[in-house]
């Protein structure tokens, strides 16, 4: 990187190979400074977070969540094509959730909090419409650090034991979920290996689910933030219980306060 900040690498670098222009459907973003916009970073924005399965896409679609980009696309702009140049690979599109995961861990190892310093890279222009509701980051580093880095981010997760996201996602049909790698049990705590195999042969949880909790557990473990009390930005909702209808009343609560 001959001395490059990570920014000024991927402004330099990266950006400049891209074959696509990134985020052409959101408009209020750009990935490089502009005078009529201000770091997303300095921003009052509400951060919808959680493990795969928790439920944040019904929500977010719900709620109709719009102008600011998702996870999925700062990882295709960011993430996946820094860490595919570090590598000296092609820049190309990347669709296997595993493979999708690795490369965010490469980037992760390489940046100082991986997704969301990717976010604070975003520039917001001065007059988008407020609220701002995203989704994007997940697994304790990350959140460690938005938490800490932009105080005016408010991050409010989703939290939902592993096995209920396994179910969840074992039902639903998304065609993101996509993954070629073998499932095996062995990432679960012992004492929910036998309740996942009898609900694997039962056929309420499928592999792919499997696959996909197992590649994301390797980087963001399969539980809710636990330093949140330490936090006052941060507030988790414990769905295992909730409807859905409830989570989004919730939420719709939590944009109705004013943001700092």
């Amino acid at each position: 990187m001959d001395g490059m900040n990570p920014h000024d690498y991927y402004i330099r670098q990266v950006l400049p190979r891209l074959d696509t222009v990134p985020l052409r459907h959101c408009p209020a973003i750009s990935l490089a400074p502009r005078a009529d916009s201000k770091p997303l970073g300095d921003c009052a924005l509400l951060m919808l977070v959680g493990l795969t399965g928790c439920g944040k896409s019904t929500t977010l679609a719900q709620l109709g969540a719009g102008g600011i980009p998702s996870r999925r696309d700062v990882a295709d702009c960011i993430a996946i094509p820094y860490a595919q140049s570090l590598a000296g690979e092609a820049l190309l599109p990347v669709s296997d959730r595993a493979r999708r995961f690795e490369a965010t861990r490469r980037f992760a190892q390489a940046v100082p909090g991986g997704m969301a310093a990717a976010f604070s890279w975003l520039w917001l222009r001065s007059d988008a419409q407020k609220p701002l509701l995203t989704e994007g980051i997940r697994g304790d580093a990350e959140l460690r650090f938005a938490l800490s880095r932009f105080p005016r981010w408010r991050v409010v997760e989703l939290a939902l034991p592993p096995l209920q996201r396994l179910r969840r996602l074992s039902g639903r049909r998304d065609e993101f979920d996509q993954v070629d790698e073998a499932a095996d049990l062995d990432f679960l705590p012992h004492d929910l290996q036998d309740e996942a195999r009898a609900l694997l042969s039962r056929g309420e949880i499928n592999r792919r689910a499997l696959a996909i909790v197992r590649a994301e557990a390797r980087n963001y473990g399969l539980s809710a933030f636990a330093a949140g009390d330490d936090y006052p930005n941060y507030q988790r909702l414990d769905v295992a219980n909730m409807r859905p209808e409830a989570v989004v009343e919730a939420m719709r609560d939590l944009l109705a306060r004013p943001c700092l």
